[in-house]
C-alpha cells in the first residue's frame, strides 16, 4: 500500500508560518490530519506500507526507485505519521527536526544534511510513542504537539500544534487525501487490531462451548481444520454460536464516531466490552467471533459491505476452500438457558434450544452467503472501500497486531 498520494492531503494540513522570500520555513504534517488515532498508531506501528522499495531519500539504495517528475522528496521514517513541511531548502543544508507529543509521544528526532537544492521537502522523524498511554486512551481529548526545526544550528520554526487524540475504540478505514474526498486511502485493515485471539476469556467461552456441544453429542472438541471435514468444521463454529447464544450477546446499533475532516472511522468494541455489555454492533460482533475462530485455527475474516459488517470463515479445503459468511448480528434471535443450567433442564427443552439455535444459525450462514455472492465483484475489483474482504491472517502477516486484553481478566 503506497502512500505517495500523502503529498496532498499533508499540503492541506499545513499551518503555516509567515515566509520570508527564499528564507526556509516550516508547517506541521500529519497523516490523519489534527485527529490522531491511537488504534491505527499502535496496531501498525510494525508494518513497512512500501514494502521492500525505500522511498525516503535519506536511506536509499541503488535498487530504489529514483524521485518521479513532481513527487515532494521524503526524509526520515517512510512509514511516519507526523512530521513536517520545509520549503526553500538548500544543498547542504544541516537539518534537525524535533517534535514532542504532551503525554503520548517522547521526543523524536531528525538530523541529517540534504542532498540537492528543493523548493519543499517533506522529513518524518522515527516516531517514539508512548503506547501504554495511547492504549489507555478511552475518550478523545486534546493533546500538545512541540516542533522545534533548526537549519545550519538556526532556528527556523518553533511550532505549538493543538491536535484531538481520538478514543482507543475509534478505528479509522479510509482517509481523504483530498477535499472533495474523490481520493482516498484504504486503512480498513486497522479494523484486525481489534480482533484479538489470544484474550483469556475466549478459554472460558470454549470450555462452556465444549460442554454444551458434548452434551448433545456435536463435537469431541476444538480441532480447527484437523477433520479435513467440512461438516466438522461448521459444527465447532455452531458450537461457538450458541455458547454466545447462552452468553446474552444481542445486537445494539451503536457505532456513531466522532466527526473528521479527513478521516472516515467507525467506533469497535473491545472483546471485552462486548462481553461485559452483553452488546454487539455487527463490528463487534463479528469481531468477537473473528477472535475465536482464530483461537481455535479457523481462517477469520471480517467482511465490510456499504453500511455493514459481517464474518466469514473458510472450511479449510487446501485445493478449492469455501467461503461461509455468517450474519452475527442475528446472534440475539433466541433467547437460551446459560450453559450452567443445562444440566438442570429436561432433554427434550435442551433438545428444543439446540434446534432452535440452530435454525438461526443456518439463517445466519444463508444471510452472510447471499451478502458475499452479491458483492462478489466487489471484493475482486477492491475499488471501493466501502466494500472489502479483509483476511485477519493477512493483517497478521503484515504486521497489524492485536490491541490487546485488559489487564483484569474477562470472567
Amino acid at each position: 500500500m503506497l502512500r505517495l498520494c500523502l503529498l496532498t492531503l499533508c499540503v492541506l494540513l499545513c499551518k503555516s508560518i509567515p515566509i520570508i522570500a527564499d528564507e526556509p520555513s516550516a508547517t506541521f504534517l500529519s497523516y490523519t490530519g489534527n485527529d490522531l488515532f491511537p488504534s491505527y498508531i499502535i496496531s501498525t506501528a510494525t508494518v513497512d506500507w512500501n514494502g521492500d522499495e525505500q522511498r525516503a531519500e535519506d536511506q536509499k539504495s541503488e535498487d530504489d526507485p529514483e524521485l518521479g517528475e513532481g513527487e515532494i522528496p521524503l526524509f526520515g521514517d517512510e512509514n511516519g505519521s507526523v512530521g513536517v513541511q520545509i520549503e526553500n531548502v538548500l544543498e547542504g543544508s544541516n537539518i534537525v527536526v524535533e517534535i514532542i507529543g504532551d503525554g503520548f509521544l517522547k521526543k523524536s528526532v531528525w538530523q541529517g544534511e540534504i542532498d540537492a537544492d528543493y523548493d519543499i521537502v517533506h522529513i518524518y522523524p522515527k516516531a517514539r510513542w508512548d503506547y501504554d498511554a495511547l492504549r489507555k486512551c478511552n475518550q478523545q481529548k486534546p493533546a500538545n504537539l512541540k516542533i522545534k526545526v533548526t537549519i545550519d544550528e538556526e532556528e527556523i520554526a518553533d511550532i505549538d500544534e493543538t491536535v484531538l487524540l481520538r478514543s482507543v475504540n475509534d478505528c479509522p478505514f479510509y482517509i481523504k487525501l483530498d477535499d472533495a474526498g474523490e481520493d482516498l486511502e484504504d486503512v480498513s485493515v486497522t479494523f484486525a487490531a481489534y480482533v484479538n485471539e489470544n484474550h483469556p476469556w475466549i478459554d472460558g467461552l470454549l470450555k462452556e462451548a465444549l460442554s454444551a456441544a458434548k452434551d448433545q453429542e456435536l463435537i469431541n472438541g476444538f480441532t480447527g481444520y484437523q477433520s479435513g471435514s467440512q461438516e466438522e468444521v461448521l459444527a465447532q463454529v455452531f458450537a461457538i454460536w450458541n455458547a454466545l447464544q447462552r452468553r446474552g450477546i444481542k445486537y445494539s446499533d451503536v457505532s456513531t464516531s466522532p466527526p473528521s475532516k479527513f478521516v472516515y472511522s467507525q467506533t469497535v468494541r473491545f472483546l471485552d466490552d462486548t462481553v461485559k455489555s452483553s452488546q454487539a454492533n455487527c463490528v463487534d460482533g463479528s469481531v468477537l467471533m473473528a477472535s475465536i475462530l482464530r483461537r481455535i485455527g479457523l481462517d477469520a475474516y471480517l467482511v465490510m459491505v456499504p453500511g455493514h459488517c459481517f464474518l466469514a470463515f473458510s472450511d479449510g479445503d487446501k485445493e478449492n476452500p469455501t467461503l461461509f459468511g455468517l450474519e452475527t448480528t442475528m446472534l440475539g434471535s433466541d433467547n437460551l438457558k446459560p450453559v450452567v443450567e443445562l444440566p438442570k433442564l429436561p432433554s427434550k427443552l435442551k433438545q428444543k434450544e439446540f434446534a432452535a439455535s440452530h435454525a438461526t444459525f443456518a439463517s445466519a450462514l444463508e444471510a452472510g452467503k447471499s451478502q458475499i455472492i452479491e458483492n462478489e465483484e466487489g471484493f475482486k475489483s477492491n475499488e471501493d472501500p466501502d466494500t472489502q474482504l479483509i483476511s485477519i491472517s493477512k493483517a497478521r502477516q503484515m504486521g497489524v497486531m492485536p490491541l490487546g486484553a485488559e489487564l483484569d481478566k474477562t470472567k
